[in-house]
């Protein structure tokens, strides 16, 4: 599936990932490495959080596809 920005995201079943391909390139950055059991489709939610149906464990899960800014508290 693709995001608004043109990157390509791709549900690796065999490896419990998903992987975000940049236009032109030649490999993908890993974004989920999860415990997923025959996980068979994903999609964007409203939020733009990547929901993914995974069968054999018989859930829905969510993942956050923003990555937030570290706060450091002294």
């Amino acid at each position: 599936m693709f995001d608004q920005y043109g990157y390509m995201y791709i549900l690796d079943q065999g490896n419990s990932r998903i992987q975000k391909w940049f236009p032109g390139m030649t490999y993908g950055i890993t974004v989920v490495s999860a415990t997923m059991s025959g996980p068979l489709g994903m999609q964007f939610d409203l939020s733009n959080n990547i929901i993914v149906a995974d069968t054999s464990y018989q859930r829905v899960i969510a993942f956050d596809n923003i990555c937030r800014k570290l706060i450091h508290f002294h």
